[in-house]
């Protein structure tokens, strides 16, 4: 098998020094060329034995990045018994949503009621100007203007794919084409790019109102549903990339349970005929080493090619819904190490099918979808009807190249006691002992988004950041903390040094590198005949007496009666 290797990239040359992958970044710069030596995860890493299917060892690390992410679950709507009420019910399938996925949203209520979309252009030019920008649900035909002067013209049309966004800019009549009496009314729209539509009054389609700063109701993104709303909170995908999974386990209900930050590795093997980048949590066993020809690689332009392509498939999983999957053991030890890769059985039961191919059930491909589409449209090209809304405004399947899976972090049976606690209102106790980095999502979103503060006060926003604390360097003009001979106070106020020996009292001293005094204190203690034990009560006697005669002779303090225990103070 041709790899990109073989294809021009040179031989590397190894290091001896291995590193693990949660400190790679502290040693090495990505992206570059390493090799597993230690651990596996996946189909990367080195086995111990030899395996029954190659594992690639040799890998292009991309890069290792920190994502705050949404943790949440499949929902399903079911019908309650009077046919006229629904009720939202749980599914296994655990998904993760990153931060940065375009895909847009829905609020959806507890009992699975949505706000209705907007079914035509007339309704749509009624809204206006309350509603500004729409969101295209439904491909729809366009009128616009030709290259020379821009004007509209009925000559040239456009198709607006459903996910376009359009910023209605007012209404219009003008005269019908010569051959035709009458006139006819537009609605003006401009798309992302700045070009401007035209959709006529009797068209039908499909519109839902891009939310705006205080609104509640229309689509989100991810990022805005998380920066103004409390979680857990159920949503609707009505755009997006949809997971390529069946339908029994994402129906595109989403109850939104709480934000993560997790640090990832893009990891693409080099023995790979195409290029696939596998993201390992950074908290994976593994060791690797690097190539000490680093340089030298990077300047080949196999190496440069491979990231073209890898750029484009970590900008893949950046705007993807990922799947959290359970490995269970059993797997890991099969034949295949393609089936631990591939199996996304949530629950903890191993069942072995028949057909190792029924482990992997997920949609058809593209290629049966578009002739089921195809056998669609000439049906109701015979019978002369339109093709029923929403018929093909479904979101796109995620192909190779976005499909993504995601270890779990904790079993089921611990993810569900921890919906229970959200659930009955105990939000401390859901994070408590969780191998998931809870985080405030507010504090990782930049601060433009504008929030909607249901109890408190935002903090003004002229008031700067604190500093962090300043690490204490001594300088020249720094005060000097040291200590002298006994000091005594004069009569006339100015301070006299004695002689002292290791028994005498000692008083506290602070001056400046010029030797100035600033302000001195003495502390004299009386020694106490219990305390000393070789003297004798009478010795402690004449040594009090003998001290308050020089002090009485002095004049510098008047003579005191205080109690042995309690010391003198001279200031």
């Amino acid at each position: 098998m041709a790899s990109q290797k073989e294809a021009g990239l040179p031989h590397p040359v190894w290091d001896t020094e291995s590193v693990c992958l949660k400190d790679f970044l502290m040693t090495h710069d990505v992206p570059c060329i390493s090799k597993v030596v230690k651990g596996q995860f996946l189909n990367i890493g080195a086995a111990r034995f030899i395996p029954l299917k190659k594992l690639h060892q040799e890998v292009l690390v991309h890069s290792i990045k920190t994502g705050l992410k949404v943790l949440g679950h499949s929902m399903h709507k079911v019908d309650n018994r009077d046919g006229r009420t629904h009720k939202l019910l749980p599914l296994e399938q655990r998904v993760s949503i990153p931060m940065t996925y375009k895909g847009w949203f829905e609020l959806v209520s507890e009992n699975g009621r949505i706000a209705k979309p907007i079914e035509n252009v007339r309704d749509l030019a009624k809204l206006f100007p309350v509603v500004n920008n729409v969101l295209v649900r439904q491909n729809i035909k366009a009128y616009h203007g030709n290259d020379r002067d821009g004007m509209m013209t009925f000559d040239k049309t456009k198709v607006v794919i459903a996910g376009e966004q359009l910023k209605i800019v007012g209404d219009l009549t003008i005269q019908t084409p010569s051959n035709i009496d009458g006139l006819v009314r537009l609605l003006k729209c401009t798309d992302v790019r700045g070009d401007a539509l035209y959709l006529s009054f009797d068209q039908r389609g499909l519109f839902t109102p891009i939310a705006n700063e205080t609104d509640v109701t229309g689509v989100f993104l991810i990022k805005d549903i998380i920066n103004r709303f409390r979680l857990p909170l159920t949503v609707k995908l009505v755009q997006g990339v949809w997971p390529k999974v069946d339908t029994t386990r994402f129906t595109g209900l989403i109850r939104l349970d709480w934000a993560y930050t997790d640090e990832i590795a893009f990891v693409c093997p080099l023995d790979r005929t195409v290029p696939r980048i596998y993201p390992i949590p950074t908290e994976v066993s593994l060791r690797l080493v690097t190539a000490v020809n680093s340089e030298e690689l990077k300047a080949n332009e196999a190496f440069t090619n491979i990231m073209v392509k890898c750029n484009r498939l970590v900008s893949n999983y950046h705007n993807t819904i990922h799947l959290i999957i359970s490995v269970p053991e059993g797997v890991m030890k099969a034949t295949s190490h393609s089936m631990a890769n591939m199996y996304s059985d949530t629950n903890s039961k191993i069942k072995t099918p028949e057909k190792a191919p029924s482990l992997i059930k997920r949609s058809k491909s593209k290629e049966d979808i578009l002739h089921d589409e195809l056998d669609d449209l000439y049906g109701y090209l015979r019978e002369g009807k339109q093709p029923p809304v929403g018929k093909y405004t479904r979101t796109r399947d995620s192909d190779e190249e976005t499909y993504y899976e995601e270890p779990e972090f904790e079993p089921m049976t611990k993810f569900k006691s921890r919906l229970e606690m959200l659930d009955s209102g105990d939000v401390i106790g859901s994070r408590r002992n969780t191998n998931y980095t809870l985080v405030d999502p507010r504090s990782a979103l930049d601060a433009n988004h504008n929030r909607v503060v249901v109890t408190g006060h935002s903090p003004p926003k002229d008031i700067p950041p604190e500093l962090p604390p300043r690490q204490y360097i001594q300088t020249d003009s720094s005060p000097v903390i040291h200590t002298v001979h006994t000091m005594v106070i004069k009569s006339d106020g100015n301070l006299s040094s004695s002689p002292g020996s290791g028994s005498s009292p000692v008083s506290i001293h602070m001056s400046t590198p010029k030797s100035q005094p600033l302000f001195a204190r003495k502390i004299s203690t009386i020694s106490m005949t219990n305390s000393r034990g070789s003297k004798s009560s009478s010795d402690g006697k004449k040594d009090m007496d003998s001290k308050e005669n020089r002090s009485n002779s002095s004049g510098s303090a008047p003579k005191m009666h205080r109690k042995s225990s309690m010391p003198l103070l001279y200031l």
